[in-house]
């Protein structure tokens, strides 16, 4: 579209002002047109290679804004890398301050590692590793090592932020360690139980994430896609 544009304002004005001069357009066509291919192929190359994004989020409890979240993405090719950063700060009895940063990298479809890390009140509480390992995964939680029979996982939690899943999908959870179930509750509002008991809601506007309502025993926030 661009190349056929120039060409034609090329012509059009350009090419008049030489003849008038005596001098032949074709000399100044044929660099024009592989000046902009190239300019064209690089731009183009520049854009499959690598995608970047940011998704931020803000968290409400009854109604207020009492933290953020931002979700980073960059793909390339068939690899994907995915971190997100949240910091929650409520008060209950005492104020609360949680920091949580989570990792996922992807290639080809598989899930090669993934870091959670979670501080409370400037402590913390839960740093857990997942990584494959020939054909299973090695965890890490707080320093304890695990192991799960799994050659390859397609999902975990991180990605029900990029997109809508199926329902009764099987997805990875990086903080448990272990397989959870995707429930389709209405359209395009799917729940997933934990198993510490409590569950969260996730909703879905045009194939993007755009609202998580997380319901514990203590408290319910929702996550709202800003």
């Amino acid at each position: 579209m661009i190349l056929a544009l120039l060409i034609w304002l090329f012509k059009k004005y350009v090419t008049p002002a030489l003849l008038r001069h005596n001098i032949q357009p074709f000399r100044f066509l044929l660099p024009l047109k592989k000046a902009v291919t190239l300019l064209a192929f690089i731009c183009f190359s520049a854009g499959v290679m690598a995608q970047e994004q940011t998704v931020k989020y803000n968290v409400l409890h009854s109604g207020k804004i009492v933290g953020h979240m931002n979700l980073y993405q960059k793909r390339n090719g068939d690899n994907l890398y995915l971190k997100m950063i949240s910091e929650v700060k409520m008060r209950f009895i005492m104020s609360i301050n949680v920091n949580i940063n989570e990792e996922s990298v992807f290639e080809n479809g598989k899930l090669i590692s993934s870091h959670v890390c979670r501080n409370v009140n400037g402590k913390e509480k839960a740093n857990r590793q997942t990584k494959a390992e020939g054909d299973a995964y090695q965890t890490l939680a707080e320093g304890k090592s695990g192991r799960l029979d799994k050659k390859q996982i397609n999902a975990n939690l991180m990605l029900l932020y990029c997109h809508e899943p199926a329902d009764n999908a099987q997805i990875y959870s990086d903080n448990f360690q272990q397989f959870l179930q995707v429930k389709q509750v209405s359209p395009h509002v799917y729940r997933v139980n934990l198993p510490d008991g409590n569950y969260n809601f996730y909703s879905y506007n045009n194939g993007i994430c755009s609202m998580v309502d997380i319901h514990h025993s203590l408290y319910t926030i929702q996550i709202q896609l800003v």
